[in-house]
């Protein structure tokens, strides 16, 4: 019988089995995941105790739409509609979700509130912040597979195609120009 990873279809004595080729990593599945998480029980979870959801408090739908954003960068880039060459996709990801944690962060420290009156922080809001905590790990996975380093981040030159650090994908030095013409 095949294994529950493959897909195949035994014919008598022999099996047919023919792998699954897909590009995605752990750390794509971290943000993806995050995302789903996000966006489907934080929308269902109460994030105050009194009710609500991310749509009652600007951070937190900014926060959503941003996951969101990051995971559908890294599903354009894992089946290749992005190319890497176009922008510094691992670090625009790393920042899509950084922000969005720090927004979440920010939501769960000050609480949710209405009219000045803190409504308690229900299990939504906590799910929701574990789930954007585990898209900034899965970028931060990704962000360190493409080559780059924290040192990078404070590097003007590295994302803007200059030589120094690590490019991930991105900058780098110019093509050779072409070879002159015959005689």
């Amino acid at each position: 019988m095949a294994p529950d990873y493959c897909l195949g279809a035994e014919t008598h004595d022999e099996q047919e089995v023919r792998w699954v080729n897909t590009s995605f990593k752990v750390s794509d599945w971290l943000i993806i995941g995050g995302a789903a998480v996000f966006l489907i029980l934080g929308m269902v979870l109460d994030w105050a105790k009194l009710g609500g959801n991310a749509f009652d408090w600007a951070r937190g739908w900014i926060s959503l739409v941003l996951v969101i954003a990051a995971a559908v960068i890294v599903v354009l880039r894992a089946t290749g509609n992005l190319k890497a060459d176009q922008a510094p996709w691992d670090l625009i990801v790393l920042g899509l979700t950084a922000l969005a944690t720090l927004l979440m962060l920010l939501l769960v420290i000050t609480g949710p509130d209405k009219d000045g009156v803190d409504l308690g922080r229900g299990i939504g809001l906590w799910v929701s912040f574990i789930a954007t905590v585990a898209a900034l790990v899965g970028a931060g996975m990704k962000f360190a597979e493409s080559g780059g380093k924290v040192s990078d981040l404070t590097d003007r030159n590295t994302y803007r195609g200059g030589s120094t650090g690590s490019t991930g994908g991105y900058g780098g030095t110019a093509p050779p120009p072409p070879p002159p013409p015959g005689p």
